[in-house]
């Protein structure tokens, strides 16, 4: 059942929706457990909320000056002090195991990724280079990726989001993204990967990502990085093994 009428829309695609709230949908074993992390903590939320809202309205309603004229004072309680201090001690320990998983797992790095890309951040664009087909100077995959203006969008396309040129990339394959800049700060951050990298010059970053589905991916620079700062987005193109190696066969012939 389409809910389209609705304001509330969660996330139907693997682009920003207008009146969002939430994820956009997830792509990579990092992005899912980012989400699963998210519902967990939410939950602590909701019971710490209905349960101080219940002791609020039971003070309220109890301790009325009409019911009690005479308030009884209260120095201190021995047992309340206790539970107070033992029951969140609990809940952050149930917070604090599944957040440094899944933080360790955000940091590990695949040994011998079958596919290396290196995304280099200028003002106002990005360069891919595909090292693993560099055999020299002359023969090498290497293109820019600007926005697409407004005036040229084809019917389809978002605004702000589109690109001249894709990152194509084969799902369910580990990819290693090298992420640096050649001027100042940028941020390689696409939503749906669960990726969100800075771009520092001089300084080479490292991720690996696992995209599970194919589907078209857009992200952009999450670094304050100038005037044209949020005109250089990101597009991952994630196809089958298939075609991506004709994809790789055609940027050559």
């Amino acid at each position: 059942m389409k809910l389209e009428w609705l304001f509330l829309t969660f996330a139907p695609c693997d682009a920003a929706e207008p009146w969002q709230l939430g994820f956009q949908d997830a792509a990579t074993p990092m992005m899912q457990g980012i989400i699963d992390l998210h519902h967990d903590i939410f939950f602590f939320l909701i019971l710490i909320l209905v349960f101080v809202l219940w002791i609020l309205v039971r003070a309220l309603w109890h301790f009325h000056y009409k019911k009690n004229p005479i308030p009884q004072r209260i120095v201190h309680g021995t047992t309340i002090e206790i539970l107070w201090t033992i029951f969140p001690s609990i809940i952050l320990m149930f917070i604090a195991i599944p957040s440094f998983a899944l933080l360790y797992s955000m940091d590990e790095v695949v040994v011998d990724p079958a596919i290396t890309i290196k995304a280099i951040g200028h003002q106002w664009y990005w360069t891919y280079e595909y090292s693993d087909y560099n055999s020299s100077d002359e023969q090498s995959l290497t293109f820019d990726s600007y926005m697409i203006p407004e005036d040229d969008l084809e019917l389809g396309q978002l605004r702000l989001l589109e690109v001249d040129n894709r990152v194509v990339v084969p799902a369910k394959t580990h990819l290693r993204i090298i992420v640096t800049s050649a001027d100042v700060l940028h941020s390689w951050a696409v939503p749906s990967l669960g990726v969100k990298c800075d771009a520092v010059p001089g300084r080479l970053n490292q991720i690996s990502i696992l995209v599970q589905r194919e589907g078209v991916y857009y992200g952009q620079c999450s670094e304050i990085c100038g005037t044209n700062h949020a005109f250089m987005p990101i597009v991952v193109e994630a196809v089958s093994t298939k075609d991506y190696g004709s994809w790789v066969f055609n940027q050559f012939h």
